[in-house]
């Protein structure tokens, strides 16, 4: 489109100014008048023009008032406004200014200074569509981007997490259930504000994703140890107890070669500090009470409760009830008192979640 296919509404009380912008502006612009600022409003509901020359001073609405209705329409608020006065005063332009106009013609004006200064006004408005446009496409592809990043990651994490699943199928979806766990006790520590101030800046999300990778280290133990069909003596278990640094290195390599992957720093807190315990008689540093990070005394529930209702191979399955009784029992002990009353109280979500076992692993 040319610049002669642009409409321009021209708004003024007084026809004399309306024939004479007409007279300047019909060679080069479809030129639309307006005699008042209600008109142009009505006006603006059916046709959108390219650019408003709005006189100040009129009856009933003053091109002031008018402004702040365009202004306040998303629909017409980007629609560039000139304003036409016969005020010259410094205070009334940069009121003008102030309320979205983008320049002030005094009146009478010079037929090639408005002529200038709207063709001025429409090639930055065009400038300003084309940065727009150019933007959302930008946006769009960014996401895509980002959606195929996101993709990628995912897969990573569930390909890390099965390759640890995949030495024992006993334990199957085991990661899967403990991602549904844990959303649940987000959820309910949301809704019950508990440790709010403390999770309030969490990428719940990358927090979820990252517990697949809680027990990465395992894939350091071996097998006649972590496929043991009956319990581990001492020495076995002391062996064992070695997966969450095998873990914590195994991701700090990672996150050398990835930096700035928050879901790394999760995954490494998680893997590295979810068999603490809350009277300190866990490992690998026996942390107290609130030195354990929150996120891990969260993935300590979720883990022992699926431990506690998934075949092992040193252990048969235990009910959904005796679980939660043994969860119960941990209690100040085990774990955090209040995560555990919360906990507690998801039973029928809990027991919803686990039953999947029964027909998947």
């Amino acid at each position: 489109m040319g610049e002669s296919n642009k409409c321009i509404f021209l708004v003024d009380d007084n026809p004399v100014y309306l024939n004479m912008g007409k007279s300047v502006l019909q060679e080069n612009y479809t030129v639309v008048t307006i005699p008042s600022g209600k008109k142009l409003l009505d006006a603006l509901k059916k046709t959108k023009p390219a650019l408003i020359l709005l006189d100040v001073e009129m009856p009933e609405m003053s091109g002031y008032e008018v402004i702040n209705e365009i202004k306040d329409n998303p629909e017409t608020a980007g629609i560039p406004v000139i304003f036409l006065t016969g005020k010259a005063e410094q205070e009334n332009e940069l009121a003008g200014l102030t309320l979205g106009a983008v320049d002030y013609i005094a009146k009478p004006f010079s037929a090639q200074l408005l002529l200038k200064r709207i063709e001025l006004h429409l090639l930055l408005q065009s400038q300003k569509n084309e940065l727009q446009a150019f933007y959302e496409k930008l946006s769009v592809k960014v996401k895509e981007r980002t959606n195929d990043i996101n993709q990628l990651q995912d897969a990573i994490i569930t390909w890390a997490a099965e390759m640890v699943e995949f030495r024992d199928e006993e334990t199957g979806h085991h990661v899967e259930r403990v991602q549904q766990y844990l959303k649940l006790l987000v959820d309910a520590m949301e809704n019950h504000e508990l440790y709010s101030a403390e999770s309030s800046s969490w990428d719940i999300e990358a927090f979820i994703k990252s517990s697949s990778l809680h027990d990465v280290g395992k894939i350091k133990i071996k097998d006649d140890i972590l496929l043991k069909n009956g319990p581990l003596n001492d020495e076995e278990y002391e062996k064992m107890k070695l997966h969450p640094f095998y873990g914590k290195i195994l991701l700090e390599s990672l996150q050398s070669k990835v930096p700035n992957q928050n879901f790394l720093d999760y995954a490494r807190i998680l893997s590295f500090r979810h068999h603490e315990r809350w009277d300190g008689s866990g490992y690998p540093d026996g942390l107290k009470g609130n030195e354990i990070p929150l996120q891990a005394r969260m993935m300590a529930l979720a883990d022992v409760y699926d431990a506690l209702v998934s075949k092992r191979p040193y252990k048969e399955a235990f009910s959904h009830e005796r679980a939660m009784q043994i969860i119960l029992e941990g209690r100040g002990s085990h774990f955090d008192p209040d995560l555990t009353d919360l906990f507690i109280s998801l039973s029928p979500e809990l027991n919803k979640i686990s039953s999947t076992r029964k027909n998947r692993g």
